[in-house]
């Protein structure tokens, strides 16, 4: 563009002389206009403040709901079972009930579902209809509770965890049995109600350590009674099964075994929806390569335990319990615990041997680190026993590890480097790997129980039952005992490589 020339710049300074009055004329108004409009906001300003708005700040978005899940969800559809008729205002012909009030409560996981599946059996093998309520952490109405500073649920529906004939789904053979029906039905149902206390039942016991015992005395009981509407008592202290007469004994549940594996309580039970679907989005931490293609356990339709949950061929799984459990093995330590419940079964290798309580025995130190090494082992102890097991027939095609653990990301980390150091493996991750939403993180111990169960070789340091039931899902395969170690069975190569305790707390990851 070129520069102005003077003329032009002229023309920009002043207007033209013909129309010079009519351009003052103009001006004279619009500044008269401006000094109106002025003068009115001037005066405006002074009869009211106006307030200028703060920036717009978007909410902050946490990573985390506030609050724990309530399942509402699962809660409804449990009252919306088919068996649920709730037209009736009592017992149909030939309906009878059973439900123990006195549950586990306040106790981990695996310790509540241990009782639930022999509380479903007693009712199966009475020719009662189980009433099963919510696995329970807190029973005084709160929706959640404090565990270790953070906050839980205080229950969560059995239906969010587990699927079968124990939480009232219909027998996948095809077989009729009455279906289990949820507390809220019973309570409709039976307003009154014929309680039965366990300390009365349990006098006329044989053997009091016997669970063959003690189930076929409460048969007898609840065969003998006419009411259809039983429940144990709420008051007793203890459950019908317990650590101290059952599940801390090591021969109890041995005569009982063969019936209960053979039960449609084991071989249909199965896990929820919801736990299966953690599985699915997960399995290519999981699975071989070649069997990424397999049909997701949530696409096909419900069918047996053997058949739905087959071993994984090339997966250990590894149970390392750490947070508080150093403190909880001095204890177990000093009570002299041993294995417990199918975990002392003689088919399984790397027994454990209890110390004497004899004077000549161990030091209490001694006894202390004899616990230690199978409770709270080092990480260089773990390492030293998956290389071992990896050297067995049963373990040599082991080349994924999934390491289920409450252990801090430090832990972990270390223990994928000595792991790795090991050589051979496609792929090690560990539970705080997995990729669950909000309601399958309070779950999370069913879905490592899930793979547990699927792996063709399982180690564990922990004394709870969550291992305890994965030998139980595992075994029920066989239909009755295990195999010994590496005898032929109707599931393939999986062995139990395990090492457990007898008692479980909760500890949210």
């Amino acid at each position: 563009m070129l520069p102005l020339q003077g003329s032009d710049r002229d023309w920009l300074d002043s207007p033209p002389a013909s129309s010079k009055g009519r351009w003052l004329s103009r001006f004279a108004a619009g500044s008269a206009l401006f000094l109106s409009v002025h003068a009115l906001l001037k005066l405006y300003s002074h009869a009211t403040t106006v307030v200028t708005p703060p920036p717009y700040q978007a909410p902050s978005i946490p990573n985390e709901p506030a609050y724990p899940p309530t399942y509402s969800d699962y809660h409804w559809a449990e009252l919306q079972l088919p068996q649920h008729h709730w037209d009736q205002t009592h017992p149909a012909g030939g309906e009878k009930f059973f439900f123990v009030a006195g549950h586990t409560k306040g106790l981990g996981w695996g310790n509540a579902l241990q009782e639930h599946l022999l509380n479903a059996y007693l009712a199966y093998v009475s020719g009662r209809i189980l009433v099963f309520e919510n696995y329970t952490w807190a029973d005084d109405g709160s929706l959640f509770s404090e565990w270790n500073g953070k906050l839980i649920p205080s229950q969560i529906p059995y239906t969010a965890l587990i699927r079968g004939p124990t939480v009232g789904e219909p027998l996948a053979l095809g077989v009729y049995e009455p279906l289990a029906v949820s507390r809220e039905y019973f309570n409709h149902l039976c307003p009154r109600k014929t309680t039965l206390r366990r300390n009365q039942v349990h006098s006329k016991l044989r053997s009091p350590h016997s669970a063959f015992d003690i189930t076929e005395r409460w048969m007898s009981v609840l065969q003998a009674t006419e009411d259809p509407c039983v429940e144990s008592a709420v008051t007793d202290s203890d459950p019908i099964y317990t650590h101290t007469n059952v599940f801390g004994i090591r021969s109890s549940l041995r005569d009982l075994w063969p019936s209960l594996a053979a039960s449609p309580i084991i071989t249909e039970f199965g896990w929820s929806h919801l736990v299966e679907l953690a599985f699915d989005t997960n399995r290519a931490l999981l699975l071989p390569h070649a069997s990424h293609m397999d049909p997701l356990l949530t696409s096909t339709h419900f069918t047996a335990n053997a058949e739905r949950y087959t071993p994984i061929p090339g997966l250990m799984a590894i149970h390392v319990r750490r947070g508080d459990y150093a403190e909880h093995c001095n204890y177990l330590a000093g009570m002299y615990e041993d294995f417990v419940s199918v975990n002392a079964f003689p088919y399984f290798p790397d027994p454990f041997t209890v110390p004497s309580r004899s004077a000549a025995s161990l030091s209490a130190l001694d006894n202390e680190e004899h616990y230690r090494q199978r409770c709270f082992p080092s990480v260089e102890e773990i390492a030293e026993k998956i290389a071992r097991v990896r050297a067995t027939p049963e373990g040599r095609d082991v080349r994924k590890l999934y390491i289920m653990t409450n252990g801090n990301q430090a832990f972990i980390d270390e223990l994928k480097t000595a792991v790795w150091a090991l050589g051979a493996w496609d792929a090690v991750s560990s539970s705080r790997d997995m990729v669950l939403n909000w309601e399958q993180k309070y779950v999370a111990q069913a879905v490592d129980m899930l793979i547990a169960q699927r792996a063709q070789v399982l180690y564990t340091s922990h004394p709870g039952f969550v291992g305890d039931l994965v030998i139980t899902q595992t075994t029920g395969r066989y239909l009755g005992p295990p195999p010994s170690p590496g005898s032929s069975g109707t599931a393939g190569p999986l062995q139990m490589w395990k090492l457990f305790w007898p008692c479980e707390t909760r500890e949210p990851r």
